[in-house]
């Protein structure tokens, strides 16, 4: 049975790595509006649980890809720290603010992790920091401030929104820190993931225990944790650690931002969202930002030699 090692060594290297890394962007859209079905249960206690679905699905994606998660143990301890600290944090601020934010402008804030990972690729080993990064940084950044200045729903409807669209940027781009950082650190394999969605749920229960009441699912809430917990927290994590440590990371940077559409024509659809032409103009900031600061993709440029350093693998 082949393994994510082998998949990334043919197809011009990083192509199908970067592809798999895009499948992991497009399970994301789906948190979004997964997240407004949860709203009656606490979000540390709904992070928690689905951490739990998460751990619980990844022995199958070990048995599929031939990998194993015994390299988690022996990691050291600063590893566990950055990565359980990340998906805890990221994770439990979103969800959090998400159930009090509008939620089509949470979904298209959460554009600012993509131009995170797009600039901050720009410091990895071989890589350089061009006018085009700031100048995309600059477009994005006022997108992303209009997202957090008016919401984009009707006045009044969603008290505190400016702060719990703020939470959101913070994490959004947190997690675009935590992306550069995993690209950095080859030597944590992805297979390691389970164990740390398991170490995440253990924390995020206890913490709960804590913090909050326990209010049981009703059927439908359960089947929306699931899925944050097979999909967006699960698989799609899987597939975006491994294809921002093999594939293109600049590529994927680009390309995540069609999630936060995704996303928000998701919550229009099945959520409590809508979509007008508030959105219309921060949106084609935060998106022609990206664009802009992806432009070496666009003109041919290749890769810098020193992605050769990188070569990590799923076990």
């Amino acid at each position: 049975m082949p393994s994510f090692r082998s998949l990334g060594s043919g197809c011009s290297g990083r192509l199908v790595p970067s592809l798999i890394g895009a499948v992991g962007v497009v399970l994301w859209a789906a948190e979004t509006t997964l997240i407004t079905f949860t709203t009656a249960i606490p979000p540390v206690q709904t992070v928690g649980l689905a951490f739990v679905f998460a751990a619980l699905m990844s022995p199958i994606v070990w048995w599929l890809t031939g990998s194993g998660p015994r390299e988690a143990f022996r990691l050291p301890a600063s590893v566990w720290l950055i990565v359980v600290g990340a998906l805890v944090g990221y994770h439990a601020c979103i969800y959090y603010a998400t159930q009090k934010a509008p939620p089509a402008a949470a979904a298209l804030l959460q554009g600012t992790t993509p131009l995170m990972i797009v600039l901050g690729s720009a410091l990895l080993p071989g890589e350089r920091l061009r006018w085009w990064h700031v100048a995309g940084a600059t477009f994005g950044l006022g997108g992303v401030l209009m997202l957090i200045d008016g919401g984009g729903e009707a006045p009044g409807s969603w008290p505190d929104a400016t702060y719990y669209l703020s939470l959101i940027g913070i994490a959004a781009a947190l997690w675009g820190l935590y992306a550069i950082v995993s690209r950095s650190r080859p030597d944590v394999p992805s297979s390691a993931l389970g164990v740390f969605y398991a170490a995440s749920a253990a924390i995020c229960l206890a913490a709960h225990g804590v913090l909050e009441s326990w209010v049981t699912p009703t059927p439908s809430e359960w089947a929306a944790i699931a899925g944050l917990g097979i999909l967006p927290m699960g698989l799609a994590i899987y597939f975006w650690d491994f294809g921002i440590k093999r594939g293109d990371i600049q590529a994927l940077g680009a390309f995540a931002y069609v999630e936060p559409f995704i996303g928000a024509m998701l919550v229009a659809l099945f959520a409590q969202g809508y979509l007008d032409l508030s959105l219309l103009l921060p949106g084609t900031l935060v998106i022609g930002g990206a664009a802009l600061a992806s432009a070496s993709l666009w003109n041919g440029e290749a890769p810098d030699a020193g992605d050769a350093a990188l070569e990590p693998s799923l076990e």
